[in-house]
């Protein structure tokens, strides 16, 4: 018989146990993943860990069951949830949520009864906010460590929140921990991929036990020295696998063939009650709750409790708050694999029973677990029925890919349960198949979805769903880059124009967005006008800022003068924002607006809109999702205002987040222009290379694949690579889609005309190009005057657009223009505001030029003498944005709010305290403030 220790010995871990101690000391750490087989010990290293931190951090575990792709959606986050309210009470967890109606109310009732009901319509993103808030907001008081074990078996939800979880994670004092099996996962070894490239994420993969070790577990299980032939023999056996070390040691002469035989050994000698019991067990996964048990086992109380006795003796079960689970994974999985396909189907059956039966049936949070042993026990229509069920709670949970799993077993058991016993239509399934693949973004599977469940439909007796299903199909084609015109108008047709109603209003916001990017911005127009139309006359506030924004987007792109389009745009625009009440619309509205605003040179409203919508996005949790688009149009509208140093700090700072390859690449751009303005050709071709091999040759990329060929172009004529130039400008001005991209060719064909380039035709290609902003104008005017010599309206074009670089550029190439005809005097003021423009901006290269055509003229230029700056005092090696960072710091302020204050991450805003705390030598937050107050770091000039 085999009875596996009340408690192994805990031998080998060392160096594990000091790296989790080390993640767990090191503020820029938050997440520590632990990679091993089944059996290795990772869970018993976690308590380990966790048993000998004391009682200085709060300690939340949750597991992943066994079946958790049929079970709760986000279950270990539900068990942490649940745990801190036992331990803090409902009150106190509700003070951590300073919101109404939250979002976690789905997850916890006794959280609705106090601080109100969920809205209908859940907001995933702001979920997994309200998890992270309560977790950074209870770290605040103490250290948290948050232990999810078994995310082998973790469900696509639960993926998705903790992969949220380490990419916003902002308070040093909470600690992620994950245990799981790589070979059992490959959806859990991707995401550990991803994961990894987080530098606050820590790795650590335990190794099977040496030989030396196996004894020395022995040793402390025998309470002696074993014989050195019981080692080799076990070592062997094990392969170093703790959990086999322990269970050949209780019969080190008699090991049998098979490891399951020796797992199942622990059954031995038990009653048949007790042994019919732990199969049922079994069956039900592990862990499995105490009050499934008691219903299905048929046992009375005390037979029942004395066989959980026995089996908790042996180590064969373990209990836990509300249940129990096995001893080992492998144990449960031995007993599984011995049952015969009769005895399965049986156990299956009992359990399916024992739900079924349970008062909170039908619906309840467990209709998974029942669809589950329903479908395994062969009771068809009852599957059906639970998995409907199920699928109902994992959209409320806001669990998309669980619930479309629960609904694709629907459809495959409608063509096998009678119709007499189906009390639901497969197209209604369909369309619910289509909604959470639109809300989930499965591309493939909801357009698939969307053609079967169409052909079904009868338009004339259901025009709405049909129109519903046109309208999510359009959706879904959009994000495959098809063309999804057609559905749109087509739904339309179908939506009779009164009453106004939501979905009119949706479909004609959407057309308006496909036709404005088609270039039809007269059509994009009209829909957005009756989109807004509707939207006023059903009160429905942020239908109307995203009609209103799109609005602006036509108004921007259609014909007319730049003045009136940019005027009426921002007016659009304006009341964009007053219709956007809530965060989640005007970040919508910021992205567009931004956009618009860096392209039509309107730089510096560019940039307040940026940090509102930077400011909204932290809000909404949607940081990581918006902010590299806002990013890159800061860098590239600080670098058109000629605040390099400011452009070149962010660029620095926020290459080093995990940004999409394509935000990279423009941050890149943006680097290799000022670089090479400056005069390091080195650092701008290293930025252009690097930046080339981040962009694709998708359509996305294509501006910034222009926009790379103008960087090199120019890199190649400062170096003087006549004929590499000429190559690069033939290749780009070769293509076929160059008035799509009008934007980008402008400024290649302006550079190419300042250096008198002869070898394409410049003026054939310019009359080709739409001219639809103020920027484009300004170097059509500067192509134009390369070949008339009358620059002025170029030099007013640039100077009311307030880009000092291009003004200093044209002033130079006008200069030049008055020195060809003898008029020194009215080239020196010229090329005076030149030198005074390059000293300003650091643009040595342009600098030069300009004294040395002032030489060649005999005209004088004065360098103007920067004034001398004031010694500061030391600032122990703090940057200047670790010093803004230091000033919010001793305001008391929090990583999260810091971040929202700056602009950068909660991950970044992290690294930057602990830096700050390291340089200080400072173990806390109050000590680094006492210190900056103290040194005098945070003192203005003024204060000095």
């Amino acid at each position: 018989m085999v009875s596996f220790p009340v408690r192994g010995a805990f031998v080998g871990r060392a160096a594990e146990v000091a790296a989790l101690r080390a993640a767990y000391t090191d503020p820029a750490v938050h997440t520590v993943l632990i990679a091993g087989e089944a059996g290795l010990g990772k869970s018993r290293l976690v308590t380990e860990f966790t048993s000998r931190l004391g009682t200085d951090p709060t300690v939340l575990v949750g597991r992943c069951p066994e079946f958790g792709g049929s079970g709760i959606p986000f279950a270990p986050f539900v068990s942490v949830l649940r745990a801190l309210v036992r331990q803090l009470g409902v009150d106190r967890l509700a003070t951590l949520l300073p919101v109404s109606r939250p979002a976690l109310s789905r997850w916890l009732p006794e959280l609705a009864a106090k601080a109100g009901s969920a809205e209908a319509d859940v907001d995933r993103i702001r979920l997994f906010g309200e998890v992270l808030t309560v977790l950074e907001q209870l770290a605040v008081r103490q250290r948290v460590v948050v232990v999810l074990e078994d995310l082998h078996w973790a469900d696509d939800s639960s993926r998705e929140l903790l992969a949220f979880l380490v990419a916003n994670s902002a308070q040093r004092d909470l600690l992620l921990v994950g245990t799981y099996r790589p070979a059992d996962s490959e959806p859990m070894r991707r995401l550990v991929a991803d994961l990894r490239r987080d530098p606050g994420v820590r790795l650590v993969v335990p190794e099977p036990l040496t030989r030396h070790e196996v004894g020395r577990q022995l040793a402390a299980l025998f309470g002696r020295e074993p014989e050195p032939g019981t080692i080799a023999r076990i070592f062997e056996r094990s392969k170093g696998i703790p959990l086999f070390v322990e269970a050949l040691s209780g019969s080190p002469e008699d090991t049998p063939a098979d490891l399951s035989e020796l797992l199942l050994g622990a059954q031995a000698g038990l009653p048949p009650q007790t042994q019919a019991l732990v199969r049922l067990a079994a069956a039900a996964g592990s862990p499995v709750r105490h009050t499934l048990l008691e219903s299905a086992a048929e046992l009375d109380e005390d037979t029942l409790h004395r066989a959980l006795r026995q089996l908790i003796d042996r180590q064969v079960l373990i209990a836990h708050d509300t249940g129990y689970e096995f001893r080992h994974i492998l144990i449960r999985d031995a007993v599984y694999d011995q049952l015969l396909p009769i005895e399965r189907k049986r156990l299956h059956a009992k359990l399916s029973h024992a739900l079924a039966a349970d008062h909170a049936w039908p619906g309840g949070d467990h209709a998974g677990e029942l669809a589950y042993h329903a479908h395994a026990a062969g009771e068809l229509p009852l599957a059906l029925e639970a998995s409907l069920a199920a699928a109902a709670t994992a959209a409320r949970a806001g669990a998309y890919t669980e619930r479309l799993r629960h609904l694709e077993r629907v459809l495959e058991l409608l063509d096998r349960v009678p119709q007499t016993q189906v009390a639901t239509e497969r197209l209604a399934v369909l369309e619910q198949v289509v909604e959470v693949c639109h809300q989930g973004s499965i591309v493939e599977r909801g357009i698939q979805a969307a053609d079967e469940a169409l052909l079904l439909v009868d338009t004339d007796t259901a025009p709405e769903r049909a129109a519903r299903l046109f309208h999510y199909r359009a959706g879904l084609k959009n994000q495959s880059s098809k063309g999804s015109d057609g559905d749109l108008h087509r739904a339309l047709e179908l939506l009779p124009a009164h009453p106004p109603t939501v979905l009119r209003g949706e479909i004609l916001a959407e057309l308006a967005a496909a036709q404005v990017f088609n270039g039809d911005a007269a059509s994009a127009e009209t829909s957005a006008l009756a989109a807004v139309e509707v939207a006023e006359q059903l009160d429905a506030t942020a239908l109307a800022a995203r009609a209103y924004a799109f609005l602006g987007l036509a108004a921007a792109a259609r014909s007319g003068t730049a003045d009136a389009r940019s005027g009426t745009a921002v007016a659009y625009f304006e009341k964009a924002h007053a219709a956007a009440t809530d965060p989640r619309t005007l970040l919508t509205v910021v992205l567009w607006e931004s956009a618009v605003l860096v392209a039509g040179g309107e730089h510096t409203a560019a940039i307040a809109a940026i940090q509102q919508g930077l400011r909204a996005a932290h809000e909404t949790f949607r940081y990581a999702e918006a902010s590299p688009i806002l990013l890159v149009k800061w860098a590239q509208a600080l670098t058109a205002l000629g605040r390099w140093p400011e452009a070149l700090a962010l660029i620095d700072e926020f290459l080093t987040e995990q940004l999409p390859p394509l935000s990279k690449a423009a941050l890149l751009l943006s680097h290799a222009r000022i670089r090479l303005a400056q005069g390091d050709s080195t650092a701008a071709s290293t930025s252009a290379d690097t930046a080339a091999g981040l962009l694709s040759d998708g359509p996305w990329a294509r501006q910034y694949q222009l926009q790379l060929r103008t960087v090199r172009y120019a890199i190649a004529v400062e170096l003087g690579e006549a004929q590499r130039a000429t190559d690069i400008l033939v290749e780009a001005l070769s293509a076929d889609d160059l008035a799509v991209h009008h934007h980008e060719v402008w400024p290649l064909l302006a550079l190419a005309a300042r250096n008198a380039e002869a070898a394409t035709d410049l003026a054939t290609v310019a009359a080709a190009l739409p001219v639809t902003i103020a920027v484009d104008i300004a170097h059509r005017a500067v192509c134009a005057a390369t070949r008339t010599g009358a620059w002025h309206d170029a030099v007013s074009a640039w100077r009311a657009l307030r880009q000092p670089y291009e003004l200093a550029c044209t002033l130079l190439g006008a200069a030049e223009a008055e020195l060809a005809v003898g008029n020194r005097a009215a080239a020196h003021p010229a090329l005076r505001e030149v030198a005074e423009l390059a000293a300003d901006l650091g643009a040595a290269p342009l600098s030069a030029t300009a004294h040395r055509i002032a030489d060649r003229a005999g005209l004088t230029l004065t360098d103007r003498t920067p004034e001398p700056k004031a010694a500061r005092p030391t600032t122990f090696g703090l940057t200047p944005r670790e010093l803004d960072v230091l000033r919010l710091v001793a305001q008391g302020l929090s990583n999260r709010q810091i971040a929202a204050e700056l602009f950068i991450s909660g991950n970044t805003a992290g690294v930057h305290v602990s830096r700050i705390l390291t340089k200080l030598g400072a173990a806390t937050r109050t000590e680094a403030a006492a210190a900056a107050h103290t040194h005098h770091l945070l003192d203005t000039d003024d204060e000095r």
